[in-house]
């Protein structure tokens, strides 16, 4: 790859991680520009790996698919290009895929992989046949825009934030909701059900309980 073609590579890479925060940023405020905004003032860049892994950690709906998908197409092209890097990424996502079904108890999801990997490997030993040639090469050359497709796919369409339900207990009252920033003296939280963005002060907050499992 030439420095011209990484210097492309990489700009399209920076406008795809902006769009996909973009897409976050909409998905969780339900296309309401000003909650949009108001959690937008919320993150800075340390943020980026967790709104990332938070938002396939965040709903069991959206990861187990997900990972029945690119499990065994990372690996297929892992096998067929026999690159370091997807292999690590193959790595990666077992391990989520394993905690994932001890998690969840999603048995479904390591058969679904099993079975498209399967799809695969016959595809892949039909190669002589054209058209079987022609749908290994078009995975093979398109890997990169899949993952990124469905990446922003999952960003644009999963309500959950990528932090904790909690539920937070005030002195005059409770509320669910999502914190997604603590500051001196104030909480900015987004509410669970109807997505309206407060910020509280401490002294207004009695306790605070992560909802596991919700």
């Amino acid at each position: 790859m030439t420095g011209e073609e990484k210097g492309h590579a990489a700009t399209a890479l920076t406008g795809a991680a902006v769009l996909f925060v973009l897409l976050r940023l909409l998905a969780v405020s339900r296309y309401d520009l000003h909650v949009a905004f108001a959690v937008l003032h919320s993150l800075d860049l340390e943020d980026a790996p967790g709104l990332f892994l938070g938002t396939f950690l965040a709903d069991s709906r959206i990861s187990g698919p997900l990972l029945a998908l690119l499990v065994p197409l990372t690996v297929f092209y892992t096998v067929n290009r026999r690159s370091t890097a997807t292999a690590l990424g193959a790595v990666v996502l077992l391990a989520f895929l394993v905690a994932h079904v001890l998690t969840y108890r999603g048995w479904w999801v390591p058969l679904a992989a099993v079975l498209l990997g399967g799809v695969l490997l016959l595809v892949e030993r039909a190669r002589r046949n054209p058209a079987a040639q022609g749908v290994v090469t078009f995975l093979l050359r398109r890997f990169g825009v899949l993952v990124l497709g469905a990446a922003l796919l999952v960003a644009a369409v999963v309500g959950t934030p990528w932090v904790p339900l909690e539920r937070i207990e005030l002195v005059d009252g409770e509320l669910r909701g999502y914190v997604v920033e603590t500051s001196h003296g104030f909480v900015k939280v987004l509410e669970a059900e109807h997505r309206e963005f407060r910020i509280l002060r401490t002294d207004e907050i009695r306790s605070r309980h992560e909802l596991a499992g919700h």
